[in-house]
């Protein structure tokens, strides 16, 4: 008999959300009848606090949220940390300096931290990737906050890092850039989740150790978790959790990650899953 799930963990961008940023109301609504029937529902996403859509948290019922790749959990409405996993503020300003050689007119660096994404003012400026979407565009400069002598406040206060990030115009120098700190911070983890990202976090977060972590608090085994994703970033929690959810709209590597392809994002495909593994066996 296959063990009950009574934890799902969904990335949002590419997974729940539709092409435009959206959740269904019918997403919404099966989404919100497994939470009914008593199995724990949170985002599972890259995105940090701030970045939450208000859409997702006011299903009721959801109580958690996965945020910065795993970097960090809080409890909803309070914002209550209950699991972190930062990158050390001395490793953090390694990689800055790293980041800050290579930014331009085709990149840009940001960082995550209390919840927030802050650049520095002095440098900052928007940088656009051919296939980023108007929907993503917008929560990129919605979400944004400007600090001058941000480097120095992060030494000076010894602040840890939920995640570092960089964008790109361009995949190709992405690619590289990528595999250039895979080499240099070997003990961090380095991945990206579009065509246009890098996304750094401590080699101890990720999203599918967050979970597990989380599932051990509530007393849920890994074989009771079930995670839907679609990117590299996602592969973390793939792995890790008993039943691996991949979207048709995924790329070819990380459906090697799954044991069920779910319909795309753009067809309901989170609640087509849940459907099939939570309120079917419910």
């Amino acid at each position: 008999m296959k063990p009950k799930i009574r934890m799902v963990g969904l990335d949002l961008d590419g997974t729940v959300f539709n092409n435009n940023k959206e959740i269904t109301t019918h997403t919404r609504s099966v989404l919100k009848e497994a939470i009914h029937q008593g199995c724990i529902v949170l985002p599972a996403t890259g995105r940090p606090e701030i970045g939450l859509p208000g859409a997702f948290l006011e299903i009721p019922g959801v109580e958690y949220a996965l945020t910065s790749n795993g970097a960090r959990i809080i409890r909803i409405p309070s914002g209550e940390t209950v699991y972190e996993e930062l990158i050390p503020w001395e490793a953090a300003l390694q990689v800055i300096e790293v980041m800050k050689q290579w930014a331009g007119e085709s990149c840009n660096w940001e960082t995550y931290f209390a919840g927030n994404i802050y650049v520095e003012e002095e440098t900052y400026h928007f940088v656009k990737h051919e296939s980023m979407s108007p929907a993503m565009e917008r929560y990129i400069r919605s979400t944004r906050t400007r600090r001058k002598y941000l480097t120095e406040k992060i030494r000076e206060e010894k602040i840890g890092m939920e995640k570092l990030h960089l964008i790109f115009a361009d995949t190709r120098e992405r690619d590289c850039r990528e595999k250039e700190l895979q080499q240099m911070f070997p003990n961090l983890s380095i991945c990206h989740a579009t065509p246009f990202n890098i996304e750094i976090i401590s080699g101890r977060a990720g999203k599918g150790n967050a979970l597990v972590a989380l599932g051990k608090i509530l007393g849920i085994k890994r074989e009771e978790i079930m995670a839907c994703g679609d990117a590299p970033n996602d592969w973390n929690m793939l792995e890790m959790a008993g039943l691996p959810v991949v979207m048709a709209n995924a790329d070819e590597e990380t459906k090697k990650k799954a044991a069920f392809i779910t319909k795309s994002n753009e067809e309901d495909g989170v609640a087509y899953a849940v459907e099939q593994f939570v309120l079917k066996n419910g």
